[in-house]
C-alpha cells in the first residue's frame, strides 16, 4: 500500500477498511467527524467538517494571525483601506495569482463570489448580509473597478475590523467567476456544480471527490505559489469514534486525529511515534434551551437547569485538559472577554427554583445529541445530575445531519451542541446568541431567535456594541452584556475547547485555528 499513486485507490482502501500499515509518503490522512457536512460551495457550505476542508481550497481576501486574531493579515488582497467614515473600503488585489484552472485571480473574481453569496440568498449569507447587502442593491456596493481594485460599500458604520473578519471567514472564499459561470444552471450561481465533486479556488489544493458520511480528498493545486509541505493529497475520512482514531494513529493508519478523547490521550502520551499539537479554539459549548416549551418560558426554570450541570466535575474527570468551563458568550482570546463563571451544581438551589416556577413531579425535555463523542459524554452526565432534581431528559441521540436538521427546525426542547465563531470578533457570537432578526440589519434570524427568545435591550446593546469605532468602548460593551446574557438568556454555556490533536511524530506544520474549523495543513510536511 505505501506505492499508492492516485486518490481513488486510497478512498477505496480506506473505505473498505484496509489497514495501511502506514500511510503514502505524498498524502496527509485525517480522521474527524465530517457526517454533518451538506455542501462544500464555499458559498452556503457552514458545518465543521466541510468548512475544514473548504479552507484548504479556497482563499479570502484577508485572514487573521492564528496566533494572535488581532492582527490582520492579506491573503489575496495586497492592501487595503477604509474611509473616514467606515462605510467605504478599497482593497488592491496581489498581482500574478492564479486559480487551480490556472485564470488569473481578479478584483472581478472577487466581486461575482461576494456578490454570488447575496444572491444565492444562501444560508451563510448572514456574514456578508449583516453590512446592508441585499440581491437588489449589492452590485452597487461590491464592485471591482478594474482588475486589481474592489471597492465595497457597507450600509453603516461599523469597526472596520469587524468587516475584515468577516471576509476572512469561510464565506469570504474567493471562486474562479469564468469557471463557476461556465456551469450555471438556471441561475443557481453554479452550485450545483460546487456542491459536490467539484471545485473553484485558487488555494493549495482542490477537490477531488467526496463521498458523504464516508470521505474527503483533496488533490494538490499545481497552479498555487504559496508555502507549502509539498503533500500531493489530503484525505479527510470520517472516523468519528476516539478510540478508533486512537487505534488507527498507533498502527501508522492515519496522521492526524482530530477526536481523541482524554483516555486515549493518556493511553498514547508515552508512545515515541505520536505527538500532540496543542491550540486555542474559539468553539464554546452549550445548551440551548427553546422557551417556545411552556416550562422552559419560565426564567427559573431555566435558572434551574443552569445550576443542575457538574460544570467543573465534567471538565476534570470527562474531559481532562480538553474543555475548560465557560459560561459566557464570547470565547477566551476574543475582544471583551470576561471571567465570569456563576453557576455550578447545586441540587437544593435548583429544586427551590423549579418549586418557586410552580413545577412539581418530573419534568421531561427531548434533548437532541449528535451520536459521538463528546456530546454524548456530556449528555449521560448532564442527565443523571439533573434527575437528581426531578428533571428527565430524554436523550435522542442522532447522527451529524439529523442533529443539526432537528436545531435549524427548532424540533427538540434541549439541544446540546457547540457554536465555533464564523469569525474571530466578538459580534460573530454576539449576533448569534443575542441579536433577534428585528434588530439585525438584514433581517436574519439567529440563535435567540431559534430557540424562541426575546432578547430585548440586550439586542440594541450588541449592535451598539458592533458599531463602536473606539476599542475601549467597545471591549466594555460585551464585558457588560455578556454578564447579562450568562444571567437571563435561554443559552446554557459549559465550557470552551482547549484544542489537542494527536499527530504521528512525522508530521510537522500543522497549524490550529481558533474560529469555526480554521485548521491549516498546506504546510504540513511528513
Amino acid at each position: 500500500m505505501k506505492k499508492l499513486i492516485n486518490g481513488a485507490a486510497l478512498v477505496l482502501a480506506l473505505a473498505a477498511g484496509q489497514a495501511l500499515a502506514e500511510t503514502p509518503k505524498n498524502t496527509l490522512v485525517v480522521a474527524d467527524a465530517i457526517d454533518d457536512i451538506i455542501t462544500l460551495d464555499p458559498g452556503e457550505v457552514s458545518e465543521v467538517g466541510g468548512v475544514l476542508a473548504a479552507n484548504q481550497i479556497y482563499q479570502p481576501l484577508l485572514t487573521a494571525a492564528t496566533d494572535d486574531s488581532s492582527k490582520i493579515i492579506g491573503v489575496l488582497a495586497e492592501s487595503w483601506t477604509a474611509s473616514p467614515d467606515g462605510k467605504t473600503h478599497t482593497f488592491k488585489m496581489r498581482p500574478g495569482l492564479k486559480f487551480a484552472s490556472g485564470n488569473p485571480v481578479t478584483a472581478r473574481d472577487a466581486e461575482y463570489s461576494l456578490r454570488r453569496v447575496v444572491q444565492m440568498k444562501s444560508r451563510s449569507a448572514f456574514i456578508l448580509t449583516q453590512f446592508g447587502f441585499t440581491p437588489e442593491n449589492v452590485k452597487d456596493r461590491i464592485k471591482a473597478t478594474d482588475d486589481m481594485t474592489l471597492v465595497i460599500e457597507i450600509g453603516d458604520t461599523y469597526a472596520p475590523s469587524f468587516l475584515y473578519y468577516c471576509l476572512s471567514s469561510y464565506v469570504g472564499g474567493i471562486v474562479d467567476s469564468k469557471l463557476v459561470q461556465e456551469h450555471e444552471v438556471n441561475g443557481d450561481f453554479g452550485n450545483g456544480w460546487l456542491k459536490v465533486d467539484n471545485s473553484a479556488g485558487s488555494g493549495p489544493y482542490v477537490l477531488t471527490r467526496w463521498e458523504p458520511k464516508q470521505s474527503i480528498m483533496l488533490t494538490r493545486n499545481p497552479n498555487y505559489t504559496g508555502e507549502t509541505g509539498g503533500l500531493e493529497r489530503i484525505f479527510l475520512q470520517h472516523i468519528p469514534e476516539s478510540a478508533a482514531q486512537r487505534l488507527l494513529l498507533e498502527k501508522g493508519d492515519i496522521d492526524i486525529a482530530n477526536k481523541l478523547g482524554p483516555d486515549d490521550f493518556g493511553a498514547i502520551e508515552e508512545n515515541p511515534d505520536v505527538g500532540f499539537v496543542d491550540g486555542r479554539s474559539g468553539t464554546i459549548y452549550y445548551m440551548g434551551l427553546n422557551v417556545r416549551n411552556e416550562h422552559l418560558a419560565k426564567p427559573k426554570v431555566v435558572q434551574a437547569l443552569k445550576y443542575l450541570v457538574d460544570y467543573q466535575g465534567i471538565a476534570d474527570t470527562i474531559s481532562r485538559g480538553t474543555v475548560e468551563v465557560h459560561q459566557t458568550l464570547v470565547p477566551k482570546g476574543f475582544l471583551g472577554e470576561i471571567d465570569y463563571n456563576p453557576y455550578k451544581l447545586d441540587i437544593e438551589k435548583a429544586k427551590a427554583l423549579l418549586g418557586e416556577a410552580g413545577i412539581s413531579g418530573e419534568l421531561t425535555l427531548d434533548t437532541v445529541v449528535w451520536n459521538t463523542p463528546p456530546y454524548t459524554d456530556f449528555a449521560q452526565a448532564i442527565q443523571a445530575t439533573m434527575a437528581q432534581a426531578g428533571v428527565k431528559l430524554n436523550l435522542e441521540v442522532v447522527d451529524g445531519q439529523q442533529w443539526l436538521e432537528r436545531y435549524r427546525s427548532s424540533n427538540l426542547d434541549i439541544w446540546l451542541g457547540l457554536w465555533g465563531p464564523d469569525y474571530p470578533d466578538p459580534h460573530s457570537n454576539a449576533k448569534a446568541f443575542a441579536v433577534n432578526k428585528q434588530d439585525a440589519p438584514d433581517g436574519s434570524a439567529g440563535l435567540a431567535d431559534r430557540f424562541g427568545w426575546a432578547a430585548g435591550s440586550l439586542s440594541q446593546d450588541a449592535m451598539a456594541a458592533v458599531r463602536e469605532q473606539d476599542t475601549d468602548k467597545r471591549r466594555a460593551m460585551y464585558e457588560t452584556l455578556q454578564k447579562a446574557h450568562t444571567d437571563t438568556s435561554p443559552f446554557l454555556y459549559m465550557f470552551q475547547q482547549v484544542r489537542k490533536v494527536g499527530v504521528r511524530s512525522s508530521i510537522k506544520g500543522v497549524v490550529l485555528g481558533q474560529t469555526f474549523a480554521d485548521d491549516r495543513y498546506w504546510n504540513v510536511t511528513k
